[in-house]
């Protein structure tokens, strides 16, 4: 006998009455919202490329500035050390003092050693000039003496250095200063100037200006 209790169930017959339909609802994007979305990546990229482009040129910039005034700071710490010290003389016999004074050049003498009068040692004569050529500043012992040695570059890339030679009373002395005037200088000025290149390829320069008070010449 047909138990109907375990008759199987024809779908059809609880049908509901509602047409079958396909779902075209997707989380997915359409191609317009693609395009959207890719051309605001493509401003916002090109937006961060740009502040890193700007970024990397200003930190080479600043990089070559500070190489540049580190060159300038150099050749006027040198110079101003060293010509603080013209015509130092303890013993009073040396007859030590400038030598040499022109708007390029300065050579001067200092008895280091404190004894003999000036030597071709220890640094009793120095000089310091301005290769236009080169454009270096430059730096020699002894010079013209049989013991000079050769010229040694302080700082590169210098397109102007300049000294100018005051008296007591702060009068320029001239260029170059007359031998006879040579012991009247009590100051001496110095301007340097250096070059660099940032990171466009645009020339820039930097100068440094210093006042040496000469303490041991007029005594």
């Amino acid at each position: 006998m047909w138990d109907k209790a375990r008759q199987p169930v024809n779908p059809v017959r609880f049908h509901t009455g509602h047409s079958n339909r396909v779902n075209l609802d997707s989380d997915g994007f359409t191609l317009v919202e693609a395009l959207i979305a890719m051309a605001i990546t493509g401003v916002a990229m090109t937006a961060i490329y740009g502040v890193f482009v700007s970024s990397n040129r200003s930190y080479h910039t600043q990089d070559s500035v500070v190489e540049v005034q580190q060159n300038v700071r150099v050749g006027i710490d040198f110079m101003a050390r060293d010509i603080r010290i013209a015509g130092f003389d303890p013993e009073g016999t040396a007859d030590a003092g400038i030598e040499v004074a022109t708007s390029s050049k300065i050579q001067f003498t200092a008895d280091m050693n404190r004894a003999n009068g000036i030597e071709n040692t220890d640094s009793e004569r120095i000089t310091y000039e301005f290769d236009s050529i080169n454009n270096t500043l430059r730096q020699r012992f002894y010079e013209g003496t049989a013991d000079e040695t050769s010229w040694e570059t302080l700082s590169e890339n210098v397109s102007a250095l300049s000294f100018t030679y005051l008296d007591a009373n702060g009068n320029d002395l001239g260029d170059p200063v007359p031998a006879a005037n040579l012991t009247n200088i009590r100051t001496v000025l110095i301007s340097i100037t250096c070059q660099g290149t940032d990171a466009q390829g645009q020339t820039f320069t930097r100068t440094l200006n210093t006042r040496v008070i000469c303490m041991n010449l007029g005594l």
